[in-house]
């Protein structure tokens, strides 16, 4: 079995976030269960470990006794699956948990999540059961339960994903986060809904959406819209866009289309994995307008300077902005 394995292919793959070999490993993942399981399993050795193998053997038992063996889990009374520590510079941490604090007695009882995070500074591709494909933007996290593709397709959100979802009428696919739900059967689109960001924003590049809110369809979206939901009002207004600029972050770029600083500040944050102190008097309301993408932070904060005078100071990931 072992030889029917393009580990070359799927290593290339996954080394790429996708952009290598796509078509060939969608259609050697659809060819079988199997085939998703042992793709999973490369998949989790290089983002938990940061090396792939030499040789593999789909023998999942012996491939996760090597992540094991690079995680270390805390054991108290009450025992919670906690968040793994980050291991490597483009790290996606893979692990079970359950939501609740609950005793070891109970715990066969609880339904069991794989939650995927994307530290702040990374993106992260990761494919579900069902060959659905997510990109996550830094600073997200992605969790989905046992039963996922059994009888619905259901995943919860914090942070930014843009979701690839494989064509099913009879599963519904549903994006759960803690303001919207969107729900689709097989489409392409952004979902945005960080937890300390004003709004939630979901844009449609194609197919249909629907959004509900307190289990009610509120709106469906056409392709080349964006939903945005003010969380303090609770009011959501639709425009069209670029489908393009709202996904430009899945081709690393930034693209910032008169947005005020504010809102470039998170994107930065995120971006680079850093945290920004800014003057209070940058964030005056002022409109910018700019791309960016393989530049450097140092790069970006001169750019920055250009638009608008700005005196900066970086000391590891804190960076210090305010008028020169």
């Amino acid at each position: 079995m072992e030889k029917d394995v393009p580990v070359y292919k799927i290593i290339r793959n996954v080394a790429s976030v996708g952009g290598e070999y796509e078509e060939e490993i969608r259609d050697w993942l659809n060819n079988s269960p199997e085939n998703k399981k042992i793709y999973q399993d490369i998949l989790t050795l290089w983002q938990v470990t940061g090396s792939f193998p030499a040789r593999f053997s789909p023998d999942r038992a012996k491939a996760w006794m090597n992540v094991q063996q690079h995680i270390r889990l805390q054991k108290k009374k009450n025992i919670l699956l906690r968040r793994i520590i980050q291991v490597a510079a483009a790290v996606v941490i893979v692990f079970l948990s359950v939501w609740a604090g609950t005793e070891i007695d109970n715990f066969s009882k609880q339904s069991l999540y794989t939650e995927v995070i994307s530290p702040a500074g990374q993106k992260s591709r990761v494919i579900l059961p069902d060959s659905s494909v997510v990109m996550l933007n830094g600073g997200s996290v992605i969790r989905y339960n046992e039963y996922f593709n059994r009888h619905s397709r259901k995943v919860e959100l914090e942070g930014e994903g843009f979701f690839e979802v494989q064509k099913n009428p009879a599963k519904q696919f549903v994006v759960h986060t803690p303001e919207l739900d969107v729900k689709v059967f097989g489409t392409s689109f952004n979902v945005k809904a960080y937890k300390n960001d004003k709004t939630v924003e979901v844009g449609l590049k194609n197919g249909q959406v629907g959004i509900d809110r307190n289990e009610k369809e509120i709106i469906k979206l056409v392709p080349d819209q964006v939903a945005t939901f003010y969380k303090n009002e609770k009011r959501l207004h639709v425009e069209k866009t670029d489908m393009n600029v709202v996904s430009a972050w899945t081709r690393n770029e930034l693209i910032f289309e008169e947005d005020p600083m504010e809102t470039i500040v998170k994107c930065i944050e995120r971006w680079y994995g850093v945290d920004i102190t800014i003057a209070p008097e940058l964030l005056d309301g002022e409109l910018y307008t700019f791309k960016v993408k393989t530049e450097s932070l140092q790069e970006l904060l001169n750019l920055i300077n250009l638009l608008r005078p700005i005196k900066y100071q970086v000391n590891g990931k804190q960076v210090i902005i305010t008028n020169p």
